[in-house]
């Protein structure tokens, strides 16, 4: 997913249902299960009650939650966290200056991404597509990844069994003065795979990065594809 698809998902706000400064809370006061409605909210947040069925949710300056076993369509804050709760399945989830963060059972189906935000998956989690982040670390516990993680500016921990089906991408920085090429030299970010997950894929340094790899065979798979500093 590239950097411009990446903002431009995350800044759709012309959604059904709409308010300003306050949090809608969704199904906390009635029986309802199955609403296709999308929500979306302005100096507030979404809150979506357990076991509910919505369609798309969209926050500017608020949060938006998900409690244990909600179905939702796309989800996408800008300037707010994504906080996520039990067994949830949406279509896509995206940040702008927030983190995304599940318990477990999440199933995403197409992409995860962050402009400014750390994401962090619980155990037994499924993405379909890509892991996306320009500043912001990720964290798998247990996952599955059904293509590419990318970064520009974080670090990648895999644990517990976590699979990436694809390849692990460290992308380049913008800068490439001396200064801040000795700069990343002294806090660069780190990959971190311990011994039972996997990276089916080929692991593509594009800057400097610090390797914490248990398993030697994945060593094989890297490409370093950036010029060593003198």
């Amino acid at each position: 997913m590239t950097l411009s698809k990446l903002t431009a998902a995350a800044l759709v706000t012309a959604l059904t249902l709409s308010t300003s400064g306050c949090i809608i809370h969704v199904g906390s006061q009635d029986n309802k299960d199955i609403d296709k409605s999308d929500y979306s909210s302005v100096f507030g947040g979404v809150d979506v009650s357990e076991n509910k069925q919505v369609g798309d949710l969209s926050s500017v300056n608020g949060n938006i939650t998900m409690q244990d076993n909600v179905i939702a369509g796309d989800a996408n804050a800008v300037n707010g966290n994504i906080e996520i709760g039990n067994n949830v399945m949406v279509k896509n989830l995206s940040t702008v200056n927030g983190d995304i963060q599940a318990q477990t059972y999440l199933s995403v189906k197409r992409d995860v991404s962050t402009v400014n935000g750390n994401i962090i998956f619980a155990a037994n989690s499924r993405v379909g597509q890509d892991v996306t982040t320009v500043n912001g670390d990720i964290i798998l516990t247990k996952t599955s990844v059904g293509n590419d993680i990318q970064t520009k500016n974080g670090s990648i921990t895999l644990l517990q069994g976590s699979v990436v089906e694809g390849d692990i991408e460290f992308e380049s920085q913008d800068d490439s003065s001396w200064w801040s090429d000795k700069t990343r030299e002294h806090n660069p970010p780190t990959l971190t795979i311990d011994a039972s997950s996997d990276v089916k894929g080929n692991i593509i340094l594009l800057q400097v990065v610090i390797l914490e790899i248990e398993n030697p065979a994945l060593l094989a798979k890297v490409e370093r594809r950036y010029k060593e500093q003198q």
